[in-house]
């Protein structure tokens, strides 16, 4: 059974990429980081409040934040990724990407940090 189930899983899901930022992801999603709820806020609220987290993080050596956006109608998911997308280009965050968990795709968004040196 335990067989069984390994399989199962392993076909659902395929193995994680060799990209460490990937499988930092990868293991946030199993496990814990530190996260920030802004689904329900205004877009600019949001954005500041999550500027500051993410630098916080940063110094505090975390390797992924969780965000958690909400559906809704999805500007917010959408704001949120344009503003990670520049995160990325200034070399803060070096990947991100929605949840693989189905009952948090669209609403959470994983981002892998470049830690300060």
């Amino acid at each position: 059974m335990g067989r069984e189930r390994l399989k199962n899983i392993s076909a659902e899901n395929p193995e994680p990429s060799n990209d460490p930022f990937e499988t930092a992801i990868f293991s946030a999603e199993l496990g814990e980081c530190p996260s920030i709820d802004l689904h329900g806020l205004d877009v600019n609220l949001a954005l500041d409040g999550l500027d500051r987290f993410l630098h916080h993080e940063l110094m505090q050596g975390a390797d992924v934040i969780k965000i958690i956006h909400g559906r809704g109608e999805q500007i917010l998911h959408r704001k949120v990724h344009e503003w990670l997308e520049r995160q990325k280009q200034a070399d803060l965050v070096a990947l991100f990407r929605d949840s693989q968990d189905p009952k948090q795709m669209n609403a959470v968004t994983f981002a892998a940090l470049h830690r300060l040196k």
